[in-house]
């Protein structure tokens, strides 16, 4: 069992979670996306190195708020661990600095250049134009062959996947990803062999029990088993 992308960090008591995680055989790649994330997250990666992979990267969402140190601190974590890989980063339109040439875009091609210097996967948000992400990786040309993408969380459609295919993308597939009509019908479109799947989890992840209380680690672990199951089970029915 691999969870494509998940934020351990961000779920209550992350050290007691992974334990449960890696007692249940439940591998992962662990995501972190800000400097505090970063800090909070490698503690895992080292304890449980077989089992969580790390990932260390820049969202979208903190992209105006990053300092040319915090690039720099960055570029460190990569070097740190040789199977690092770097994200989640891209375009979020609901954030600051989305217009092309803008801030997100200069974030997303610092972080998808460290790809390409450090043969490493990208792992991609997207939230607006996917055809904006192919026309940056044109211009610094990023071609699949020394570094490829992940398209986490993916939402994109058949003309995005023909697109994808010959960088060696990877799609990550999380629940969201059936709501779209386009991106439903999509699915199918996509090889066997590049198709993975994610929770996501983060803060936003239930974890309370129905009667208000907290879930203990062992329930939050469970929790996160069933949601990739059921995901996994959803693109078996396409």
């Amino acid at each position: 069992m691999l969870d494509f992308h998940v934020h351990l960090a961000r779920l209550p008591e992350p050290q007691s979670t992974a334990k449960e995680l890696e007692k249940a055989g439940y591998k992962a790649v662990v995501v972190a996306c800000e400097p505090w994330e970063w800090n909070a997250s490698a503690p895992l990666f080292s304890k449980y190195p077989s089992t969580f992979t790390p990932c260390f990267g820049i969202h979208p969402m903190i992209a105006s708020q990053i300092l040319e140190s915090d690039l720099e601190t960055l570029k460190s974590w990569i070097q740190r661990f040789p199977q690092a890989y770097v994200g989640e980063c891209g375009l979020d339109k609901r954030y600051p600095g989305y217009a092309p040439g803008d801030v997100q875009e200069k974030i997303f091609e610092f972080q998808a250049k460290l790809a390409l210097e450090f043969r490493r996967p990208l792992m991609i948000h997207m939230v607006g134009d996917y055809r904006r992400i192919f026309q940056i990786f044109e211009r610094i040309g990023f071609t699949g062959s020394n570094a490829f993408p992940i398209f986490h969380r993916f939402g994109g459609d058949k003309e995005i996947i023909k697109k994808a295919i010959p960088l060696n993308a990877l799609f990550s597939i999380h629940r969201d990803s059936f709501r779209k009509a386009s991106t439903k019908a999509a699915l199918g479109e996509i090889p066997k062999s590049k198709v993975r799947f994610e929770t996501d989890a983060d803060e936003s992840f239930p974890v309370e029990a129905p009667d208000g209380t907290k879930k203990a680690p062992y329930d939050i672990a469970q929790a996160l088993i069933q949601n990739l199951k059921n995901v996994e089970e959803n693109w078996q029915r396409i």
